[in-house]
């Protein structure tokens, strides 16, 4: 069957084999040179920001040096507690501040993450692969897909973020699960929780899909509870406990329109569901879910079951009265991407096994069957699945029971109310549509199906970089390094490097290599001891490049500065092309 099976007539399966790893080889190195050096010449530049870049590399650099999580810069939506506990549970820092042991860096932080999200290439690879076993070049294709998503690029390029690593890791576990392999699926899941408090939750929902598609209830019952205790003990135990004393619900101001507090949110959808309908459906909402979907061309639609993970983080988006969340950057959308393009690769695999079907090509057909591709086959026929004890047979039975009794009620309703009619006009017209189908499919096999589909698959992953680009251009680096760059890096190395430091918001992420820092204008740094905050020994500013946390205190930005320098309580020491250093004037 191999060498019948030809893409074009041109080459053979094994040619379409080694092509497509060889462009996966090049797609990864080219990825992860041009993503790792624009997320460096971005920090290298001073375009990287103390939110989130700043904040990331201070606590990574704290934890590293036996004060976990902490961290001490302030925005103007966060003047929680000094450790990011208090805000977000992410554990996985334990093993990030290794990074650090050969040197502290922001950059080791950016060059790791944009290797993570090449290394998601590898398994996006193999899935399409697997699922689509004749169509060797459809891997590479996805690839691109995935490489080109315009949520993947923004999260790469803006800074650094814990919760950009679960893209990768829920994909290697996607692999793991096709290969029965439990113990790396179950630790690719555990570390995926390790890196944002919702996370439990997405992981929770993947192991209800995982008991479903590949019959492993025992585990995914498992990894059920453990995901959403997980989730419940962040949300519910651990941020109110670092939050003590300080400003609760810190960010629910981006769901006020749901409710005053996540319980009055909870009861409104119950009770007045309809304003999700009335409030939430707005057309930059459907773009941005068109965003997601369009650089995999949409394919995801043909497999949305895989989609159920997403729920979560969508929520969390849709929800928000804040723009950002659902404008197609950001890592916002780190939980979503690995599902969509799952659910992309399922897609075509169901896509290519109706047409086999239209063709009566039942060989290359049994290859696609979901229990091939998923490797079920191991189940035979009469076979009892390992259920995970008596308690989960009762709960299967039990909902077994219900189902055939809907079934039967739906039946007698429809047979009373002549419904049975318009059931059979349907099936009637699906019979004429498969009849033409078929006709069609007789002019087009698989493989020059999938030539066809490729045109549609690029215009769509440049319809998405076109629509995104005004958004994404701002997160690239405009210009290299020079005489302005040098100039800046003196000024900053003549900061002490246990010095306590306020620092613009440009600036900051190159000074975060300390305990105690803080933005500009800020003159006082908070520490986990109630009523200790220490007064600032530095302040530099960089007046040319005024950053989004500068501007959210442009109104005291510049009169902070003028009436310090006024009262004498700092004076001035260096000035370089628009930045200037300042030192606390000793008493």
């Amino acid at each position: 069957m191999k060498k019948r099976i030809q893409w074009g007539g041109l080459f053979s399966l094994q040619t379409q084999v080694r092509i497509a790893w060889l462009l996966l080889f090049l797609l990864i190195v080219g990825f992860s040179l041009w993503i790792g050096d624009q997320a460096v010449l971005r920090y290298t530049t001073f375009k990287a920001t103390a939110f989130d870049l700043g904040n990331m590399d201070q606590a990574n650099w704290n934890t590293l040096h036996g004060h976990p999580f902490e961290f001490t810069n302030h925005s103007s939506n966060w003047y929680g507690a000094p450790i990011r506990l208090a805000e977000h549970v992410e554990p996985i820092f334990y093993l990030l501040s290794l990074l650090y042991v050969f040197g502290a860096d922001p950059r080791i932080l950016l060059i790791f993450q944009a290797l993570a999200m090449a290394a998601g290439a590898l398994p996006v690879f193999v899935l399409t692969r697997k699922a689509v076993p004749t169509l060797p070049l459809a891997a590479p294709l996805m690839v691109v897909g995935y490489f080109l998503m315009p949520a993947l690029l923004g999260q790469t390029l803006f800074d650094f973020h814990p919760v950009t690593l679960v893209t990768p890791l829920f994909l290697y576990a996607m692999w793991a699960l096709l290969c029965r392999r439990y113990f790396w699926f179950t630790l690719a899941c555990l570390l995926a929780m390790m890196c944002k408090e919702e996370i439990g939750a997405v992981v929770a929902l993947f192991a209800l899909v995982a008991i479903w598609k590949f019959k492993i209830p025992r585990l995914g019952t498992t990894l059920f509870v453990v995901g959403i205790v997980w989730s419940a003990l962040c949300f519910l135990v651990i941020i109110p406990h670092f939050d003590v004393g300080q400003q609760q619900n810190n960010f629910w101001y981006r769901y006020a329109e749901l409710g005053a507090t996540p319980f009055d949110a909870v009861r409104n959808i119950l009770l007045r569901p309809w304003i999700l309908f009335g409030v939430f459906i707005t057309l930059d909402r459907v773009y941005y879910l068109a965003s997601l979907l369009r650089s995999s061309g949409f394919l995801a639609l043909l497999a949305p079951e895989w989609l159920i993970p997403t729920i979560p983080s969508l929520a969390i988006n849709l929800l928000t009265s804040n723009p950002q969340y659902y404008n197609g950057l950001y890592h916002y959308h780190a939980a979503i991407i690995p599902f969509v393009m799952i659910a992309a690769i399922m897609g075509l695999r169901r896509l290519c096994l109706f047409w086999y079907g239209l063709r009566d090509e039942s060989e290359e057909q049994q290859l696609y069957r979901e229990d091939e591709v998923l490797g079920r086959n191991r189940y035979l026929p009469g076979k009892p699945l390992p259920w995970s004890g008596p308690v989960i047979a009762l709960v299967v039975r039990i909902v077994v029971a219900l189902w055939y009794f809907v079934v039967r009620v739906v039946k007698f309703v429809s047979l009373h109310l002549h419904l049975h009619v318009v059931r059979v006009t349907m099936r009637e017209q699906a019979q004429a549509w498969r009849a033409r189908m078929t006709d069609l499919a007789r002019w087009i096999s698989v493989p020059r199906l999938f030539g066809l589909l490729l045109p549609w698959f690029c215009c769509m992953i440049v319809l998405n970089i076109i629509v995104i680009w005004p958004l994404l251009n701002s997160f690239l680096p405009d210009h290299q390094p020079g005489a302005r760059e040098q100039h800046i890096e003196q000024l900053l190395k003549m900061i002490p490097p246990n010095a306590v430091v306020s620092a613009s918001g440009s600036l900051n992420p190159h000074l975060t290599d300390r305990r105690y820092v803080t933005v500009f204008p800020e003159l006082t740094v908070a520490t986990l001891t109630p009523r200790k905050d220490l007064p600032v020994d530095y302040v530099i500013v960089d007046m040319d490049n005024i950053s989004p946390e500068d501007k959210a205190f442009s109104t005291n930005f510049d009169d902070v500065l003028n009436q310090i320098e006024r009262t004498g309580e700092f004076r001035p020491i260096a000035q370089a092309d628009g930045v200037i250093l300042l030192v606390r004037v000793k008493i």
